[in-house]
């Protein structure tokens, strides 16, 4: 078992109404910085960045199919006959650009200083307002933001810095990104911190008063932030869950740590690895809410197979089980940085059963599968996307249960395949795009949308929201050899899908 923080720590409420939260635009930018403020002012034709204004469009330009497509297209995918209307804007996160880090990140692991996003989203049915969270990645000067949009005013804002709300001492390393999901339980979002030094801060990191991620949550209402305190010594979380019916929060750390936490009693109920060397993949936690059983995959290395893993609370138990992820279609192999695996773990999942009684989810290399939880027997349904950027981190079903979302080609390069939107019909197990967001908004706002970890469906089935990593940048950039992906400045869209497209 993994060292507690503390057993019960009183947690700590920050007003989001107290003075000195702001952040403020450095007097002195780096090189770098300073070259992309420049490209990006010269972009910015409509003056987006600076204004937190939201442009809205329909254009039949969204449907129009990147050549880069062409070779790969298939019958199985059809565009949509009418365009969505889309909302959007640039996240008003500050400062907009950076000064030099207090501390060099040379050989530390972290990414390159950039806004980015990392968590999937949120959606608060009683206000109609979404949420998702951004980050800097700075582990020693690093910032954090939850966004909120309302689709009713078009406002789109950040709530007060993370680190000025906790009070966070200067030169004391810092988490710098949300990476899991924005529950809502009892009027409240949830999440955890996670730290940007990989794999794990150095003992001169822990030295400067660093214990490790923190749970959090705020009142959709106020805005004020509760700190539940650091459950586990460190460790931080790159993926989090709650099942709402249990008020159970399931926390993953990097490598491989468990927690499961009563939200209501305060109280840890496991915090440490598996038992027998079991292996729970951390990027993935699907959960039944009608039995309450959590589950996830093992690693490719060491199970080439890789066999579906469960936990049961009511037990405290974890199980390996006979299931597992669906091998890759022969016809279809990703290309990846790594040799192509026949199997690949867990990365996406909707969030509940569907009126089929179905989990749906996805591979990290992009097979889809459907997950029955009363036989836990799983079925493949091919690949999820035509082209090569098939990496997909969130998910969502229509109230109906007819259709599924996804944005492929979530860490960064969605944009080289026309930064799809993606509706799949779990009846005809075809796969239809409603937008394509490239090249159309660089074309005419100078904005490369380049891919989201943050989705999320209106409980009408009528609005996606989502958050994309990009920026006022130039495609150009692309050919560096240590390019990672457009980063920048995120973005909203709020995917407004025409009646005609998602007829149940």
């Amino acid at each position: 078992m993994c060292q507690k923080s503390s057993d019960s720590p009183e947690p700590k409420i920050y007003s989001a109404a107290r003075p000195c939260l702001e952040v403020p635009e450095p007097a002195v930018l780096t090189g770098d910085e300073q070259k992309r403020k420049e490209i990006a002012q010269r972009l910015d034709t409509h003056g987006l960045l600076y204004s937190g204004k939201v442009v809205v469009d329909k254009d039949t330009k969204m449907l129009e199919m990147p050549e880069s497509l062409a070779h790969y297209w298939d019958g199985d995918t059809t565009i949509a006959k009418e365009p969505p209307t889309v909302e959007f804007g640039i996240v008003p996160a500050s400062p907009r650009f950076f000064g030099p880090s207090p501390r060099s990140t040379a050989g530390s692991g972290a990414y390159s200083r950039e806004w980015s996003n990392w968590s999937q989203a949120g959606y608060y049915q009683p206000t109609g307002k979404f949420y998702a969270t951004v980050g800097d990645t700075d582990p020693f000067d690093g910032h954090l933001y939850v966004v909120e949009y309302d689709p009713k005013t078009k406002n789109l804002r950040c709530l007060p810095e993370l680190h000025k709300m906790l009070g966070t001492p200067d030169g004391q390393l810092r988490d710098a990104k949300i990476h899991g999901y924005l529950d809502i339980y009892e009027d409240q979002l949830w999440l955890c911190t996670y730290w940007t030094i990989y794999p794990e801060p150095a003992e001169a990191d822990y030295a400067t008063g660093y214990e490790g991620g923190h749970i959090l949550s705020f009142d959709l209402g106020t805005g004020d932030m509760t700190d539940h305190g650091i459950p586990v010594k460190r460790v931080s979380w790159p993926y989090h869950r709650i099942d709402t019916k249990r008020g159970i929060l399931y926390g993953l750390g990097f490598y491989g740590e468990f927690m499961a936490w009563d939200i209501k009693k305060r109280q840890l109920l496991y915090a440490g690895h598996p038992p027998r060397d079991m292996i729970w993949w951390w990027r993935a936690i699907m959960i039944d809410e009608v039995t309450g059983n959590v589950y996830s995959s093992y690693i490719y290395d060491p199970d080439n197979d890789v066999h579906m893993v469960k936990y049961d609370p009511h037990t405290n138990r974890f199980t390996k089980m006979e299931t597992r992820m669906p091998h890759c279609s022969a016809k279809h192999q990703v290309i990846d940085a790594e040799k192509p695996k026949e199997v690949d773990m867990m990365r996406a999942n909707t969030l509940n059963r569907g009126p089929d009684g179905l989990l749906w989810g996805v591979t990290k290399q992009g097979e889809m599968w459907a997950f029955d939880p009363d036989t836990e027997k799983l079925k493949a349904k091919g690949v999820n996307w035509p082209g090569l950027m098939r990496y997909t981190c969130a998910m969502e079903r229509s109230p109906s249960g007819r259709y599924i979302y996804y944005c492929p080609g979530a860490h960064g390069m969605a944009w080289t395949e026309g930064a799809p939107v993606v509706q799949f019909d779990t009846k005809a197990l075809k796969k239809k795009v409603i937008a394509f967001l490239h090249p159309y908004y660089s074309q005419k706002y100078g904005y490369i949308p380049s891919g989201t970890f943050s989705i999320k469906l209106d409980e009408k089935g009528e609005s996606l929201f989502c958050l994309w990593n990009g920026g006022f940048l130039e495609a150009q950039n692309s050919d560096k050899p240590d390019f990672h992906g457009f980063f920048g400045n995120c973005a909203i869209a709020n995917i407004r899908i025409p009646a005609s497209e998602r007829v149940e």
